[in-house]
């Protein structure tokens, strides 16, 4: 375990303020226009995007993405963030914990985050609710927004 895991994985063990959480989708409608993450430092890949939908169905989270930035340069810190195509993402709940975090703290604020955890596939995962930490779309190279 590289220094940086060890940091993350001590970080969310030290802050989780609850230990296991289920998973519903009236729990996180709440997150509906917050941000969710997507990392797997061993496949080297980082998203983030602005949750258009999201639900719990058959076991499984899906989200779809209003965009999807990729962190190109991940790990350890994206250099930059491009806009991505895949809209949709899924993940069996079967394989996966799920913590409440709390707050970003100190200047971000907001309400808690959700971290779901999937040491088989590798991948931490972060609901960011609404008035959350956000990732700015306008720094997302090749992203346009239209207004509806």
């Amino acid at each position: 375990m590289r220094c940086y895991d060890w940091f993350v994985y001590v970080f969310l063990f030290t802050h989780t303020k609850e230990k296991s959480l289920n998973l519903t989708t009236e729990l996180l409608t709440a997150y509906v226009g917050g941000q969710m993450e997507i990392q797997n430092e061993g496949e080297e890949y980082l998203y983030r995007g602005e949750i258009k939908a999201i639900v719990v169905e058959d076991g499984e989270l899906r989200v779809q993405f209003a965009w999807v930035a990729k962190g190109e340069g991940y790990p350890p810190l994206p250099s930059r963030w491009v806009n991505d195509t895949k809209l949709d993402y899924a993940t069996s709940l079967e394989i996966c914990s799920a913590s409440n975090i709390g707050s970003s703290g100190h200047d971000k604020g907001g309400g808690d985050r959700i971290c779901i955890n999937s040491p088989i596939v590798g991948e931490v995962i972060v609901l960011y609710p609404p008035d959350g930490s956000k990732l700015d779309p306008a720094k997302v190279e090749g992203l346009v927004i239209t207004k509806a």
